[in-house]
């Protein structure tokens, strides 16, 4: 063979080489495989998963019929709302007793659920365990301390508290963008979630814009393994799952002994998924234990001067209007409904319209597993139960099928939109980390570039396709159902969609 055959010969392997070790195999696998309802994935397809163990805790105690605190015929009430509109599961907790446990289709108290998009609200929990230890600094100190890559680079003004409230300035790819080589692909279907995550670029100045981004969300769980120095399904375990007492549960992991993803797709059991609400209603108190510091709810539930209906990467409140925009400036979001008829209400959000409720005021927990239905809007059900209880009118009920307005009771005028509530913010505590930036960027897991954004970037180029599998939003109230959830059938994926 002559001397320029063989260097052809060598050119051409070589570029094989190259190929095989930058092409995304993981992304390429999973798009290939991809379900064909994109709005609801088999368990199957989040895979591999790890094992997250908690702690396996008696359950809340079920409260006899003669002892309720809300109403029997109000429980079936909300029950049969739950059931006529696609649910699997519901579970009311009121005053630390269970009052009601439901389930359909096939689902029982043992069966592993998948929150999609709730499970970014577990990062509120979590950043506010990590300040109160000391591991994170502050809300408003930039990302750059921790992300080293982005020491030069405007990303890295961008602060913790901004990511958690989605207004961090990051690009908001098309959602209409369904190639397996878009950002939105590689997020949630890629072979690396974390380079994917850095690899989304700046586009406006942070602070100012609101769009609900899996890459905000999956940077925090950057941050946080960089900033303890355990990988975040440990650290998860260790501060709050086994502390809640709950059984196993799994996360969704890009690759094995990768990184999980933090914005979707965790699955636990209803009754886990009410545990986790019972600690937010109690402001992390569970037994004799404190979770983290005092007070944090209040953190947790303050929204922003850009979006005062999302806080701390869980909504509050309730919108002007009847739907909640999911990205500023457009009509994609999820039907609200007339305003909850109880200010403090937070809640997790889903796709398929999962929901937990949670109102601290009324020591009252809420948990509805399911499916998508056209005619979902998130106040009904809270309506009804917050209706039945005796320090509640009873006008705030569910009082017709078409879930017409009714009067905002002891909150608003009749027929006046509830506004955002403000909450005073609490002084933020002031922590000194013990390491330097360039010692957090060493924190972390195997295969994480920390060397540059270049370096950052190329290992995130070969990631993949959206699949938007978590979130079945509205456009608006008169949106084919179809058509919504072909476009973005699961919020979790996206990086600019909803759950």
């Amino acid at each position: 063979m002559s001397r320029k055959r063989m260097a052809i010969v060598a050119v051409l392997m070589l570029g094989a080489v190259y190929l095989a070790l930058s092409v995304d195999w993981v992304l390429w696998k999973r798009w290939w495989n991809r379900p064909d309802d994109l709005g609801e994935w088999p368990a199957s397809y989040f895979e591999p998963s790890t094992l997250v163990p908690g702690g396996n805790a008696p359950f809340f105690v079920t409260t006899s019929p003669d002892e309720l605190t809300i109403p029997l015929a109000v429980l079936e009430e909300a029950a049969a709302y739950a059931e006529m509109h696609n649910s699997a599961a519901l579970l009311v907790l009121h005053r630390g007793r269970l009052q009601l446990e439901r389930y359909w289709q096939g689902i029982d108290s043992d069966s592993l659920f998948s929150g999609r998009a709730m499970t970014r609200s577990i990062l509120g929990a979590l950043v506010g365990i990590a300040l109160g230890e000391g591991a994170l600094e502050s809300l408003d100190e930039p990302i750059a301390n921790y992300l080293g890559e982005w020491a030069d680079d405007p990303r890295g003004a961008i602060t913790i508290r901004q990511l958690l409230w989605n207004i961090s300035g990051l690009e908001v790819p098309p959602l209409d963008d369904t190639s397996p080589l878009s950002k939105n692909a590689r997020i949630s279907i890629g072979g690396d979630f974390a380079a994917a995550a850095m690899d989304f670029d700046y586009e406006r100045e942070p602070g100012a814009f609101f769009a609900f981004s899996n890459a905000n969300a999956q940077l925090i769980g950057v941050i946080l393994e960089r900033a303890t120095g355990k990988p975040y399904e440990a650290y998860l375990d260790e501060k709050l799952w086994a502390p809640l007492g709950a059984g196993g549960a799994r996360l969704y992991m890009d690759r094995e002994d990768g990184m999980p993803a933090v914005f979707c797709c965790f699955r636990a059991t209803p009754r886990d998924w009410l545990r986790l609400a019972a600690a937010y209603v109690s402001d992390g108190l569970v037994g004799e234990r404190r979770l983290w510091p005092q007070g944090w709810m209040r953190e947790i539930g303050s929204g922003s001067g850009v979006n005062p209906n999302y806080g701390l990467q869980l909504w509050v409140g309730n919108p002007p209007g009847k739907a909640r925009p999911y990205v500023q400036g457009t009509d994609i979001g999820f039907p609200h409904g007339p305003p909850i008829a109880a200010e403090d209400v937070m809640f997790f959000e889903g796709g398929g319209f999962r929901t937990i409720y949670i109102i601290p005021s009324e020591q009252l927990a809420i948990v509805r597993l399911g499916y998508t239905h056209p005619d979902w809007r998130t106040s009904a059900l809270p309506n009804i139960l917050l209706g039945g209880l005796a320090s509640r009118p009873a006008e705030t009920g569910l009082s017709d099928p078409d879930l017409q307005e009714r009067p905002a009771s002891r909150l608003e005028s009749p027929g006046t939109p509830l506004q955002p509530v403000a909450r005073a913010r609490p002084p933020q505590a002031s922590f000194i980390r013990a390491a330097s930036s360039a010692a957090n960027a060493s924190k972390v897991r195997k295969g994480w570039p920390t060397a540059s954004r270049e370096a950052a970037t190329a290992a995130a180029s070969a990631a993949g396709p959206f699949l938007c599998v978590e979130r079945n939003i509205f456009f608006n109230e008169s949106s084919s159902h179809g058509a919504m959830n072909a476009l973005i059938g699961s919020a979790h994926f996206s990086t600019s969609s909803p759950p």
